[in-house]
């Protein structure tokens, strides 16, 4: 089974773009989403959370308003959070994709933010980049999902350029263009990965 790391900036329109796989028989692990769960179901993680970030549990959940504020007054422990959360969010990811060796898939996509700055693309078949220019980033940021610039930008520091994640990327896809424009430079990238021998999923995750 191929397994592709799809990676991006904030705004870039990731997830979209790695929802338009599906139909094509991929399976969809959208890191974020994981995060999200694990925040409000994984009792022990947030337990380990609230120890680390004290303030940050309301209602045995983590409150991700709250952890945002912290990490907003002292940036550098985001460090911190993320030796706590990349390991289980490992465990989900590895799950995840053999639940699509199960199903038969063709293939799974890797939706996660992080890829290269965590040497994600080590333990993938092939990356792609979704990428778009920083007026339309900025744009579905500040005005579509009205996120505070300060954020905004707290985010985008956690984050390798745009420029450097090209220079990585074994391909990229342009989000500037029209939904139906971008669907099918899909299907034209589909196309591309049926070349390709899957090898990472035995290398990396099946022993």
């Amino acid at each position: 089974m191929l397994l592709v790391g799809l990676t991006g900036s904030i705004g870039m329109g990731k997830s979209t773009t790695a929802n338009m796989f599906k139909k094509y028989g991929y399976g969809v692990y959208n890191a974020d989403d994981a995060v999200h769960y694990i925040y409000e179901n994984d009792q022990k993680t947030i337990d380990q959370i609230e120890e680390k970030f004290p303030g940050s549990k309301k209602n045995n959940k983590v409150d991700r308003g709250e952890l945002r504020n912290i990490l907003t007054r002292d940036p550098k422990r985001f460090k911190d959070l993320e030796n706590i959360i990349h390991p289980v969010t490992r465990l989900y990811q590895i799950n995840y994709i053999k639940g699509c060796v199960d199903e038969s898939l063709f293939g799974c996509i890797l939706d996660i933010p992080l890829l290269f700055e965590t040497k994600g693309e080590k333990y993938v078949d092939v990356t792609l980049l979704i990428s778009a220019s920083e007026g339309t980033q900025r744009k579905r940021i500040l005005k579509d999902r009205k996120l505070p610039i300060n954020v905004f930008e707290r985010i985008k520091d956690q984050q390798l350029p745009d420029k450097d994640k090209r220079e990585k990327a074994d391909h990229i896809i342009s989000t500037d263009q029209s939904i139906e424009e971008t669907m099918q430079e899909v299907k034209i990238m589909v196309d591309k990965f049926k070349k390709i021998k899957p090898k990472a999923w035995v290398e990396h995750y099946s022993k």
